[in-house]
Formats: C-alpha cells, structure tokens, sequence
C-alpha cells in the first residue's frame, strides 16, 4: 500500500505554489495539499480554475471564526490519514480542527509533523506557551529557518523536545536571477526600494520620517504594495513634504514588473517586521535595511547577515534610519559589495528548489526514524 504525504494548510498563497510542485515532483502522486481560498490576502491569493488547478491540491471549506480568536476550518477534521501516512499540519494553536486533525492521526498511526514558527513578530509569550506546549504531540517539528532550529533546542533544555528541522524559507527565484540586472550604482537612479504589503505591520511611517531628515535629503524610495495604509501614508508623504520622491508601483506579483522598479534601486529596506519580503530584496542583490530586533521580526530575519548582505538600525527610531541610510547610500564600495553577497544568499538557500529538498528530506527521515546522537534527524 502506498504511503500518502498530506499537508493541511489555512490556504496556499501565490509565493507557496513552487514549494509545492517541486515537492509534488518529487514524491509523485500520494502528495496532497488541503487549503481554503482566502481572498483576503489580496494579490497574493492564487484561486485557480478547476483546469490550471494541479493535481496536489485539494480544496476545503472556509475558516469559520469562533469565540476567543479561535477558528475552525470546514472539512480539516476530515481529511483522510491512515497508518503509516505523513500528515502535515499547520502549527497554529487557535486552529481547532487542525488539532483535531493532528489527533487524528497520532491516533490512526500517521507519522505527523508540525509546521509552522519558533517565534515571529505577531508571538506573545502565553500563546508561545501553549505552542510549545504542542510542539511536544507530533513526531517532528519542521519550522521556517535552521536559525529557529537552534532557538528551539537551546530554549529550556532538550528534555521532551522533538526532532526538528529548519526549512530556509523562501520564495522562487528562478525568474528572479533571469531577470536582475548587473548590480552598477551607475545605472541606478533610484535609492530604495519597499516591497510588501502596506500594513501596520510594515511601520511605513518610519521610513517616511526618515527620508525628511536632512540626511536624506533626495533620497527616494519606490514601493510596490498594497494595503489599507496606502491613502493615510500617501497623505503623510504630502504632510511632510517627500511626495515627489516617493513613487507608489501597486501590489503586484508580477515578477516582470517587479523587475523594472527593483533593477533601478541600489537598496532594500524594510522599518517594521519583515519577513519573506527581504528573501525578495535580496534575490534581486539589493543590500537590505532592516531593525535590529530579532524577536520582533518574522523567522525570515535569519537570512539577514549584518555587514554582509545588509544593515541595521534601532527599531522604532526615524533618525537612526535616516543615518544608516544616508551612510549606506554614500559607500559605493560597501554597497557593491553588499549586493554579491545577497545574491549568494539566496542562491544558495532561502528558495523554494532548497526548500523543497529540506522538507521531502525532513520528510523521508521522519518516516525512517533515524537520529542522532544529540537528538536531531539528520539533515
């Protein structure tokens, strides 16, 4: 009897679709992924016709909220998993029926597997607790980065902690390395380039601040994105006098049109928690921008090398930006430099060809059983 690989997920954004054929390439037919169509992640939901629909995915009802910030997914308690199966959850604790799901499966004699953060911008320590509290349920842990692998075991001991295993996640950059151009201050008359959602999260006002100090004065900063803080920010630019050089590109995924504004910028930077959008910056080979807070940041930050491929800044602190910017900006040298190594950065990992290998090899391992003798799958 064929082994089924099933992943359940709350939905499957645009950026998560080459994960998924590659690992779908390489286990065959028995991979699945279950997922509602959510809307509400705006350009980047990928609600494809039954015809474009791969063969991997399956389709489950929506997410039903419930009492105290709890959900429940339509059809996840349903999902078929049987012994010796390798089910796949999502590791979200408010996620009701993803935990009976999980359940489900321990009970059914499934190899079962967790998926999701150590800690990101949006963890609070109870509910840390209680996802720790969890993580001790299935038969491995996978999360987004090898750095979260280290923050896992290092935290509290290695009593009772399970095999765990870090993704490198990150986005498809194929197209990317087709379509970047030679990295030459010279033929870039832009400064900085934002790519994201425009959304509290992002802390845009930051940056805008930064850019009326004397410092940056002239710098510019072109932003591809959408979100309901576009009209309050755009009013901000005119309140504070940056309008002519803040140009605003629209969400898009078009990774063509990407292209055109990011090979005209010589930095990436990002004042809030940022997560895949730096993998982007730095495929594109543009020194990144970014606070200094790890915790405050989501699982991504670990991709980040200071010195190397980017900088920091204080969080929260619009002069010390605008210092790290201006200085950054007027270091031709440094930045060259800068962008060979964030081009690295991601051909080596933090893309999806890396991380499907990471998880298919997470996957195989945890089927097989095999340790170490610190008490980690090999990788």
């Amino acid at each position: 009897m064929k082994r089924h690989i099933t992943i359940v997920q709350p939905a499957i954004p645009n950026y998560r679709r080459a994960l998924f054929e590659r690992m779908a390439n390489k286990l065959g037919s028995t991979f699945v992924v279950y997922a509602s169509n959510q809307q509400e992640l705006g350009v980047l939901s990928d609600v494809l016709s039954e015809e474009d629909r791969p063969s991997w995915q399956r389709d489950l009802g929506r997410m039903r909220p419930l009492l105290l910030g709890l959900d429940w997914q339509e059809g996840a308690s349903s999902v078929a998993v049987r012994r010796g199966d390798v089910l796949v959850i999502c590791g979200a604790p408010r996620n009701l029926s993803t935990l009976v799901l999980l359940f489900k499966g321990l009970l059914s004699g499934a190899h079962t597997i967790w998926w999701g953060h150590y800690w990101s911008a949006t963890s609070r320590s109870w509910g840390a607790a209680i996802r720790y509290a969890l993580m001790r349920v299935p038969d491995a842990i996978v999360f987004y980065t090898e750095q979260e692998v280290d923050e896992y075991y290092a935290g509290g001991g290695n009593r009772r902690k399970k095999p765990a295993f870090g993704l490198n996640n990150g986005i498809e950059t194929e197209e990317i390395v087709r379509l970047r151009a030679v990295y030459s201050i010279a033929r870039r008359p832009r400064d900085l380039l934002f790519i994201g959602r425009i959304t509290p999260k992002a802390e845009l006002d930051i940056l805008l601040d930064a850019l009326s100090f004397p410092s940056c004065q002239g710098v510019t900063l072109d932003v591809i994105g959408s979100g309901h803080d576009e009209a309050r920010l755009r009013k901000r630019c005119a309140d504070i006098g940056i309008t002519d050089r803040v140009a605003w590109h629209g969400g898009t995924v078009d990774e063509k049109q990407i292209a055109t504004v990011a090979n005209q910028c010589k930095a990436f930077v990002y004042p809030g928690s940022v997560g895949l959008s730096l993998i982007h910056g730095l495929s594109y080979g543009l020194p990144a921008v970014v606070h200094d807070n790890r915790w405050a940041h989501m699982p991504e930050i670990a991709a980040l090398k200071p010195g190397s491929n980017g900088v920091t800044f204080q969080r929260g602190e619009a002069d010390t930006l605008a210092i790290t910017i201006a200085a950054l900006l007027a270091n031709q040298t440094r930045l060259t430099e800068m962008s060979r190594s964030a081009a690295e950065t991601t051909a080596v990992t933090f893309n999806a060809t890396d991380m499907a290998e990471r998880f298919c090899s997470a996957i195989e391992q945890v089927v097989a059983g095999s340790k170490t003798k610190v008490g980690r799958y090999k990788r």
